[in-house]
């Protein structure tokens, strides 16, 4: 356990040490602000739009720091060579994935915390304090980044940055459009085709399981069936992927 902190705190270190991270991340907070500030040229039920524009930027840019850490999580250390100086010691290899994983969730979840301080405090100035109902959304968001970071930390054991990237882009599209692939696949003529499609839906994330915006930005009372089903579903999704990853991690040659 001793180990596995001090790799979790170690690579939380370094990744805060980051400055294209600091770079997102003050975007993300000027887009944030932009967006609470633009009530007077937005039309319609303005605090609504403002809402949802500012929720929808933490989540958009969450999901970029994500992938932006997740790819390289393991890729970095090989490439610079200190990844044997770390097996050289009395650490499993999955120790090593583990640890890093969890200092990546530990940068990813201050940096979303950030952000939704910058958002209560604007909205506070310039609306009304947030229900709760905004910060169990917040919660759910953390639990698809974690998926997201876990698929991010799976390909980066066995590729470099740019194919992880496009993997784990690929990944975060199609759990957001699983829905889709349900309904059209139900749609078609093909009985094959048709269990593919379901398979497809089984097999990979739905992303759409965590997100309770539309609840958050009108302000309605917290869906606790979709949270409690969401945080079961994102763990158990969660801990499978990264398991494939140690084990992956585990056969890979380094030398």
């Amino acid at each position: 356990m001793t180990r596995l902190t001090a790799l979790a705190q170690n690579t939380f270190r370094e990744a805060v040490r980051d400055r294209v991270l600091y770079s997102i991340l003050f975007f993300a907070i000027g887009v944030i602000g932009l967006s609470l500030v633009m009530q007077e040229i937005t039309v319609g039920d303005r605090d609504k739009v403002v809402r949802s524009v500012a929720q929808g930027s933490i989540a958009a840019f969450g999901s970029l720091i994500s992938i932006f850490l997740g790819i390289s999580l393991v890729f970095k250390e090989v490439e610079r060579k200190t990844v044997y100086t770390i097996l050289s010691k009395p650490i499993s290899r999955w120790t090593f994935v583990l640890g890093k994983y969890l200092g990546m969730m530990m940068t990813i979840a201050v940096q979303v915390g950030i952000m939704m301080l910058v958002y209560t405090v604007l909205l506070t100035m310039q609306q009304t304090v947030p229900p709760a109902v905004v910060y169990v959304s917040a919660g759910l968001l953390l639990m698809e980044l974690m998926l997201l970071t876990a698929w991010a930390t799976l390909f980066s054991t066995y590729s470099g940055p740019t194919t992880a990237a496009g993997f784990t882009l690929a990944v975060f599209l199609i759990g957001h459009l699983a829905d889709d692939i349900w309904t059209f696949g139900n749609q078609l003529e093909s009985a094959a085709a048709v269990e593919v499609a379901r398979v497809l839906y089984w097999v990979l994330p739905n992303f759409e399981m965590f997100n309770i915006r539309s609840h958050a930005v009108h302000e309605l009372p917290i869906p606790w069936s979709q949270v409690w089903g969401a945080s079961a579903y994102g763990l158990c999704y969660t801990a499978a992927v990264l398991g494939i990853a140690m084990l992956v991690f585990e056969r890979r040659d380094l030398k």
